[in-house]
């Protein structure tokens, strides 16, 4: 009888050896992919933080450069070319003229009455509004009040308007409650008081005259009391303004972007009196803000996430330069980048 034979069916399978080498070829595999996984995660976090610093950058030196150039609009002439005749009260809130169209602080310190972030610098813009009332010729104008179709603008109670008709321009406040805007027909009435130091204005306007709120708009840096993830306080770009509606009362400070950590202003100045920019100041320099033509804004920007960034000291720190030259310390690993734009005072300039 046949012996059979089972040494073709044995078993075989991985030896020690072999299997070590697999081992280690798994974790050679698994740490590049760990790897990728993380510089991935991590190029991935700083582009997010870069899109976020660009566009809240963006956004702001948008606002910022819209009210720098309007300072001093005073509808169809510019400031300078006619004087005002201010009879609102206090006349200080109303004083109009190229020296106080624009005005910026330079480094505020602790106390401010803006409540800006200590060191940084703010600006302080007057103006008529972008909005008028035309006056046309079923329009009555006579002493201490004017007589409008509509109430447009939202006049209220205290509010400050300015009358301009190119050649003349009054800044007064109103005294009574005049109708809503839509209500028809209604008065803007400056009666002599607390609020008006005469009842009658530098003239009567006629049709040819149109109607704004005189605005004053300050622009700073502020802490908003938010923190990161991590704890690391958030800084923005705050607004703070009196307009039409307002009751001639500065309103509360109201966040624009955050990110905004510091805010940093130079003047372009004119020192020889041919309307042209000489040389560039910070505003502790400037002695006339009258001879201030442009403004040179600088905004260091940050990004929301901690750690995306090497810190200071470390082998990978980012290294970012403000305006004056200085590396920016950066403590938390948040993104940093400084943005600089010039912008003219265009009611200044030829």
């Amino acid at each position: 009888m046949p012996t059979l034979s089972y040494s073709k069916f044995k078993a075989s399978g991985f030896g020690l050896v072999e299997l070590m080498i697999s081992i280690t070829l798994g974790l050679v595999l698994s740490t590049a992919v760990i790897q990728v996984f993380v510089a991935s995660n991590s190029s991935s976090l700083v582009q997010q933080s870069l899109a976020q610093v660009q566009e809240n950058a963006r956004f702001a030196m948008r606002t910022i450069s819209q009210e720098v150039r309007m300072s001093g609009y005073l509808g169809c002439t510019s400031i300078g070319v006619v004087t005002t005749n201010p009879v609102a009260l206090p006349a200080s809130a109303v004083n109009f003229s190229p020296t106080t169209a624009f005005v910026g602080q330079d480094n505020v310190t602790n106390g401010n009455a803006l409540g800006a972030v200590v060191g940084t610098d703010a600006m302080q813009i007057r103006r008529a509004s972008d909005e008028f009332i035309r006056m046309d010729s079923t329009t009555i104008a006579s002493v201490g009040k004017i007589t409008i179709n509509d109430n447009s603008l939202n006049f209220s109670s205290g509010d400050f308007a300015m009358v301009s008709d190119c050649l003349n321009a009054d800044i007064f406040r109103v005294t009574n409650t005049p109708l809503a805007s839509g209500k028809g027909a209604t008065e803007l009435k400056h009666d002599l008081g607390a609020k008006n130091s005469s009842a009658s204005l530098g003239k009567i306007y006629g049709p040819d005259a149109e109607i704004f709120a005189f605005e004053t708009i300050a622009y700073f840096v502020r802490d908003t009391g938010r923190k990161t993830e991590a704890g690391s306080p958030i800084n923005a770009l705050y607004v703070q303004q009196t307009v039409a509606g307002s009751g001639g009362v500065a309103s509360a400070a109201t966040e624009l972007v955050e990110g905004v950590e510091d805010m940093q202003l130079s003047y372009g100045v004119d020192t020889n009196g041919d309307r042209a920019v000489d040389e560039y100041r910070s505003g502790a320099a400037v002695t006339n803000w009258s001879t201030v033509l442009s403004v040179k804004v600088a905004l260091q920007m940050v990004g929301s996430e901690n750690n995306v960034v090497g810190k200071t000291g470390s082998g990978n720190a980012q290294s970012v330069a403000d305006v004056n030259g200085n590396i920016i310390a950066n403590n938390d690993g948040r993104l940093r980048q400084v943005f600089t734009n010039v912008f003219a005072i265009r009611n200044k300039v030829p």
